[in-house]
């Protein structure tokens, strides 16, 4: 099937006459509302979706919304499940996602949150997402004392089962997600206290999600222990992690929840951000 970008899907989507140019216009406008309503009911489901749920939730005539869906599968803005058929984010969704709240971090006053959380905790901090089975960074401010520089920064990648951010999002996100990438995931070992079986992983995360707090106990890195807070949207989201991390000779797991108020506080500001420009 050939491939359509979103603008395409649109053009497509839109009366093939019209009578004016502001009639044209109006087409396009409505197609692409009717694209974006599709994108963002899928990518806020809190499971795969059936076709049928798009054409009843957003009330659109059959034809368009099969025509607008099968568009945007073939664009890789949406996938459909082996099975069943259901849609799911794609690929391009997800990397436009991550781009838009990478260049987000830009904003001086998100960084600028991030830096007085280093100088209040004085430890390197860093904020960071889900990003096709990884955590990947969105910014990071190392604390001055640090004496010895990790190779981290905008950008990094970390797994998902030894990091604090990583089993934070494994830990809230919906059951039957999570149970599916739990099975797709490889348990690699990086340090003795890295976690590499299932059962007391999926007990670990149950915890996390009860405290809605997260720890890497020298579990990616021998020496340097994390603890993480979700950062958490209007309806109620996980829009990112925010972690303080540091030498195990300075922060271990008892000194590290010494930081939740203020860690927690900077959490908020930091959906706050977000929450204004929505």
């Amino acid at each position: 099937m050939k491939s359509y970008a979103i603008t395409e899907v649109a053009r497509r989507a839109a009366p093939q006459s019209y009578t004016t140019a502001s009639d044209q216009n109006e087409a396009i406008s409505t197609a692409t509302a009717r694209t974006f309503a599709i994108l963002d009911l899928v990518a806020h489901a809190q499971a795969a979706v059936e076709v049928s749920s798009v054409i009843e939730t957003l009330a659109l005539p059959k034809a368009t919304a099969y025509r607008l869906v099968d568009g945007l599968v073939s664009s890789g803005y949406l996938a459909r499940e082996p099975v069943r058929k259901r849609l799911t984010v794609g690929s391009r969704l997800t990397d436009l996602a991550f781009g838009a709240m990478r260049a987000s971090m830009r904003d001086a006053s998100r960084h600028a949150l991030l830096r007085r959380l280093v100088h209040e905790v004085n430890e390197t901090c860093n904020i960071g997402i889900m990003l096709h089975g990884e955590i990947v960074y969105l910014d990071r401010v190392e604390a001055e004392h640090w004496p010895l520089r990790l190779q981290f920064g905008v950008g990094t990648r970390v797994p998902l089962h030894c990091s604090a951010i990583g089993k934070l999002f494994l830990a809230l996100m919906p059951g039957t997600r999570r149970r599916r990438l739990l099975e797709s995931l490889e348990l690699r070992r990086f340090t003795t206290t890295t976690i590499t079986e299932r059962t007391p992983l999926e007990v670990e995360l149950k915890h996390i999600r009860k405290e809605q707090v997260s720890f890497d106990r020298e579990e990616y890195l021998v020496g340097v222990v994390c603890i993480a807070v979700p950062v958490i949207g209007r309806n109620g989201e996980t829009l990112a992690a925010i972690a303080i991390q540091a030498p195990q000779a300075r922060m271990n797991v008892s000194s590290a929840r010494q930081h939740l108020p203020v860690l927690r506080r900077a959490a908020e500001e930091l959906a706050e951000t977000f929450r204004d420009r929505t």
